[in-house]
């Protein structure tokens, strides 16, 4: 099985989804400090990019997801997003004017990174037309796996660049990874055969007769599918709200110096790389549900325990729950949607992702108004209340084995 999901297909896949991942695990987490250090600006404000980041990438993942389900071919769509993306990163290097970031970051970044999103509905796709049932699930948790391996250097490296060099060669450095995937996809990526659901009529034939529809959606399903993407949005806006905080919270209450934030992610971006592999080996055997719910606890004891953490290595022994939690959820997570909608890979894709922007755009309301009134560690309070109302969401998801 193994052997079949190492063929030279899935190895383009992986090495894009590699590169497209360090680009988010360098820009993301050292944005806030970015905001607050280089540019001097309050938590209020801070918040603002990342609320216009959200609501952006949710409208560009929404309308791509549904328009590129009719294309036959993704990979033009992944170039050109990676080039709108070197534009934005450029822009990061070259200003120190807020507004002109917070713009660059709404209008292009948000665009350039639904790349990544294409890169996983392409996945999905080539999963659909080429692996058993079975073995989708693992296939998945591999291709989310590079993404958590360009974590465990991605953090690191952005942290210790801005450190050292500044905030203009990251950017400069983000921005070359992005034309690396934008040159290299057309090569790397081979066009998959159209699909049942895209494909002409043949001669003589309705289109009713010659095309799949894809299964209409009960009451049933529709509720879970409803409680599914706000039981993510939810888990996902405490990870983001984490994401936010965490450097300033070392910065501002305990006296740790935010290069350590790197080392700190990338440790549990190591860890997380066998959980989604688990991960997806156990999917196959146990309810996905089972699974997502084990990642909310261990959300759950992660958030508890930065709350009351006061020294460094408190907080690295804490990267095995965060392991746990981002493991399953990212391994996993494109599998509950993908059973909730069969037949619609770009869709699922995108409804997905756009669970990760709702998510990222309530963090962004989180953090801007907790941290403004009550400091960044109360971000973290907030963060344990998401955690249960998002297994209470859980339990209303149903899916068909």
């Amino acid at each position: 099985m193994v052997r079949d999901l190492l063929r030279p297909v899935p190895l383009g896949i992986y090495f894009l989804s590699f590169a497209v991942g360090v680009v988010g695990a360098l820009v993301l987490p050292t944005f806030s400090v970015f905001l607050a250090k280089e540019l001097g600006v309050r938590p209020l404000l801070v918040g603002i990019p990342y609320t216009g980041l959200a609501l952006a990438s949710i409208g560009y993942n929404q309308l791509v997801g549904h328009w590129s389900d009719k294309l036959n071919d993704r990979r033009p769509l992944v170039a050109g997003f990676c080039l709108v993306g070197l534009l934005s990163c450029a822009i990061f290097a070259l200003t120190r004017e807020y507004w002109l970031v917070v713009l660059s970051a709404v209008g292009l970044f948000s665009l350039g990174m639904v790349a990544h999103s294409q890169m996983l509905a392409y996945s999905l796709d080539y999963a659909e037309r080429q692996l058993p049932v079975a073995r989708i699930p693992l296939f998945n948790a591999i291709v989310r796996a590079q993404i958590a391996i360009a974590w465990v250097a991605g953090p690191p490296a952005g942290f210790l660049l801005a450190s050292y060099y500044g905030f203009s060669i990251m950017y400069w450095v983000a921005g070359g990874l992005f034309a690396l995937v934008g040159l290299t996809s057309l090569k790397l990526l081979p066009r998959l055969a159209p699909s049942s659901t895209n494909s002409e009529p043949a001669a003589g034939e309705s289109a009713a007769e010659g095309e799949t529809q894809a299964p209409v959606l009960d009451a049933q399903a529709r509720r879970s599918l409803f409680f599914c993407l706000v039981a993510f949005s939810l888990m996902w806006c405490v990870n983001n709200a984490y994401l936010i905080s965490l450097p300033l919270h070392l910065d501002n209450n305990l006296g740790i110096g935010t290069e350590w934030v790197g080392w700190i992610m990338g440790t549990a971006a190591l860890l997380e790389v066998p959980v989604m592999l688990a991960a997806g080996v156990m999917g196959a055997r146990i309810n996905l549900m089972v699974m997502v719910r084990l990642a909310g606890i261990a959300g759950f004891v992660l958030y508890a325990g930065v709350l009351l953490s006061d020294q460094l290595w408190h907080l690295f022994a804490l990267q095995i729950f965060n392991a746990i939690f981002i493991g399953v959820l990212a391994g996993l997570g494109v599998s509950v949607i993908q059973a909730l909608l069969p037949g619609r890979s770009g869709s699922a894709s995108a409804l997905y992702t756009n669970s990760t922007h709702v998510g990222n755009l309530l963090s962004s309301v989180q953090v801007a108004l907790v941290a403004d009134f009550f400091g960044y560690q109360s971000v973290f309070v907030v963060s344990i209340v998401i955690v249960l109302l998002a297994m209470v969401a859980f339990t209303g998801v149903r899916i068909k084995r």
